[in-house]
């Protein structure tokens, strides 16, 4: 089973890098890829850069050249759910584009024309996290699954926010890559995962801001917890 992770950030990767002995290192722009034995385990580590066009270069390098079975996107998120707090995490079970409009071609918010309104993340790796959650001791974050938004702009304007809330309002987080890393791997056929912890909560200004540089390294750890459980879960099963 060869897995790979993928960070946006540095920040992001370092709680693996650290635990990681680092066997091959290559770069091409922004993306950095490392082959790495992390906790005795052989895993593909890649840093994409910020931003949905970076992602996608990145995992189309990624499969390209390695053809992983699994990619985790881990990170940190903005949260929209009403009681998420800073530091949980959350799992994702569809994403959709939270800033795409096409609809006045009677195509739905959030959907890319000729492309699927959302992506549904594979049922069976859903099951194996769910599976991890409940088999982990007492977690130091509550854990929850759902929709999560991909959206190039920051989340720090309530009025914006208040609007995204009413689209959709089932989403729990949002991101900056996530989707743009689902929608190339479906086109190889690769399933994804992702781990996404709260480092701020939408739609509070310059607070939210503030909250995302302060909590980023620590919410970053709990993102690469809950992927190392996955991972050694996934490891468990496939001996």
């Amino acid at each position: 089973m060869k897995i790979a992770i993928i960070t946006a950030m540095e920040e992001e990767m370092a709680p693996f890098r650290s635990e990681s002995h680092i066997t091959s290192r290559s770069q091409v722009g922004k993306v950095i890829v490392e082959e790495a034995i992390y906790r005795n385990q052989p895993l593909i580590l890649v840093e994409s850069g910020i931003g949905k066009v970076n992602a996608a270069v990145a995992v189309t390098l990624l499969i390209e050249r390695y053809q992983p079975d699994l990619i985790i996107n881990a990170g940190s998120s903005g949260a929209f759910a009403d009681g998420l707090k800073i530091g949980d995490v959350v799992v994702a079970t569809q994403y959709r584009y939270g800033d795409v409009d096409a609809t006045c071609f009677g195509y739905e918010h959030g959907q890319v024309p000729q492309m699927p309104a959302k992506y549904d993340l594979n049922d069976a790796w859903l099951d194996v996290a769910r599976q991890t959650a409940a088999s982990a001791e007492e977690l130091p974050y509550a854990l929850d699954f759902g929709l999560v938004l991909t959206l190039d702009s920051f989340m720090s304007e309530s009025d914006r926010v208040d609007w995204i809330k009413s689209i959709f309002p089932a989403v729990k987080v949002s991101d900056m890559e996530g989707l743009a890393i689902v929608q190339a791997a479906a086109q190889y056929g690769i399933p994804v995962l992702a781990v996404k912890a709260v480092s701020d909560i939408t739609g509070h200004g310059g607070e939210t801001a503030d909250s995302f540089d302060n909590n980023l390294d620590d919410v970053a750890k709990h993102a690469a917890h809950f992927t190392e459980l996955l991972v050694q879960q996934i490891h468990s099963i496939a001996v």
